[in-house]
């Protein structure tokens, strides 16, 4: 394992000790306010970037990144975000490959697996921003860096991930076999090479063709191509997210999927139920036992929501309330809860607060706030 990945660990057991002792940093104010503080306390003014948190994932993360950047933007923060890219991008150039996070010290690294998620990611921020110099800047890197993912990530007669190879994903620990979440950040990646003129061997795939082919089950998508039909939160999440479908009734079907198994309760949003929670695991999940398993994962939730956005107003009204309760209850946006909702806390491991994730949220709660 990288020593820069074992430093890291080291660093976040710490502060969760300390943060045991000390107890967590609680903001004061209305759900603005606090969002707000969040937000600011996310930057790093030093380096110029927005972290994850400014408690245990100190560092960029490209996918955390990556969901928050379109609301940061909106919010006010195109600055800070123009800045976090250009950080990222230089640093990821450098390194000569795109990996799923920097650490706090500037080194970027892949935990517990590389993925190609990571340059849809930054790819779709970038697009986002729509700074046109640094567009033109990385473009060179992107095309390197797509015909790479090529050689030696895909499946070359469908165009979909190996099965064979093992990538993190929004769902890390988790050892799947092609995964409809990752397979749909190909499909946006390749959509956004377009966008931009890059010709690359992935724009000779339909991909939402072939991911409706080998995913779609009549009323939802299978988490991956593993044959164990598992009904996933992020599998039937990010196809819509991604805007790689956009029909209407199938994203009702994939919604009332969520809804009928529970993944949504008592607040959203889950990986898997219990039942259907995978038994192949990274071995970091010895060290934080569950973590990955059936608990509520605010920043799926949040994604969840955002596609709930436009097609279900009342269900998302509600879970904003139930959102707004846990963030004035804590004083802080945690990072995950148990099934029972209340924060994952485990011997090792205490669940994260003040997420930069909080954006998210604060830019659909005033969109809906009357």
């Amino acid at each position: 394992m990288n020593i820069h990945v074992i430093l890291d660990g080291i660093r976040i057991s710490l502060r969760v000790q300390k943060a045991r002792i000390t107890g967590i940093n609680k903001y004061v104010g209305n759900t603005e306010g606090i969002c707000r503080r969040i937000i600011r306390d996310s930057y790093n003014k030093k380096k110029e970037y927005f972290m994850v948190s400014p408690g245990n994932f100190k560092e960029f993360y490209a996918r955390d990144f990556g969901i928050c950047c379109e609301s940061l933007i909106e919010l006010g923060y195109k600055e800070q975000v123009r800045k976090t890219l250009e950080y990222a991008m230089k640093k990821y150039s450098e390194h000569g490959r795109i990996t799923t996070h920097i650490t706090p010290w500037g080194k970027p690294v892949d935990f517990p697996y590389y993925t190609p998620e990571s340059a849809s990611y930054m790819l779709n921020s970038l697009i986002i921003l729509n700074d046109k110099s640094l567009l033109e800047k990385y473009k060179a890197f992107f095309e390197k860096e797509t015909r790479k993912i090529y050689e030696e990530d895909i499946d070359k007669e469908t165009g979909l991930l190996r099965k064979d190879k093992h990538f993190s994903s929004m769902k890390d620990y988790s050892k799947r076999k092609s995964d409809c979440y990752n397979n749909c950040f190909l499909a946006l990646l390749a959509r956004n090479l377009k966008k931009i003129n890059v010709k690359t061997p992935l724009e000779k795939y339909d991909y939402p063709g072939t991911i409706k082919k080998y995913f779609w089950k009549k009323n939802y998508f299978t988490d991956d191509l593993s044959g164990k039909d598992i009904i996933s939160g992020d599998a039937n999440v990010f196809p819509f997210w991604t805007k790689t479908f956009t029909d209407k009734e199938m994203l009702r079907k994939a919604l009332k999927s969520i809804q009928d198994k529970g993944l949504d309760k008592p607040f959203p949003l889950k990986y898997t139920v219990k039942e259907d929670t995978p038994k192949d695991f990274h071995f970091a999940d010895k060290l934080v036992p569950g973590y990955e398993a059936n608990n509520i994962w605010m920043h799926l939730g949040l994604c969840y929501l955002e596609i709930l956005r436009g097609h279900d107003e009342k269900r998302l009204g509600q879970h904003l309330k139930q959102y707004e309760y846990l963030l004035q209850k804590h004083k802080t946006f945690y990072e995950v809860y148990n099934e029972e909702g209340k924060p994952f806390n485990t011997l090792l491991y205490k669940s994260d607060d003040a997420m930069i994730w909080a954006s998210i949220f604060l830019k659909l709660y005033e969109e809906l706030k009357p």
